[in-house]
């Protein structure tokens, strides 16, 4: 195949990839075009999902609500997270926990929230902090 066959076919190729284009991209409202809308699929809305973080300290308090919220103890983790779960449930939402604890933090305060979420039917996730001294 010669050379110009070659650029013919690379200028189709960016023509479909342009027209592809066009046809997903949004159009302004003062236009008049109505894109077209699909018949077989129902529209459906993204995932309702909230996640809530529990950062742990060093001596065991439970910061919630970006720690502006505190509890001093697994019996009021639970009971926080209990009215998280009945306010999940009365919106439609699925609730997540992120448990972030500090690196100096004893493991037993971790696994204490890992273990309340287990018992709520929580998903959860573990995350350790660790902080890094700079070489300065």
């Amino acid at each position: 195949m010669d050379s110009g066959a070659t650029l013919i076919r690379l200028i189709d190729i960016v023509f479909i990839l342009l027209f592809g284009f066009i046809s997903i991209s949004e159009i302004n409202q003062k236009s008049k075009i109505e894109l077209p809308k699909s018949s077989e699929t129902p529209a459906s809305s993204p995932d309702r999902e909230r996640v809530l973080f529990v950062g742990i300290s060093a001596e065991g308090r439970y910061l919630l609500e970006d720690e502006s919220l505190q509890a001093n103890g697994p019996r009021e983790l639970l009971g926080y997270l209990e009215d998280k779960v009945s306010e999940a449930i009365a919106s439609g939402a699925d609730l997540r926990v992120r448990i972030r604890s500090n690196w100096n933090t004893p493991i037993k305060y971790t696994m204490a929230a890992a273990d309340i979420c287990d018992h709520l039917n929580i998903e959860k996730g573990i995350d350790v902090r660790r902080i890094v001294a700079s070489a300065n």
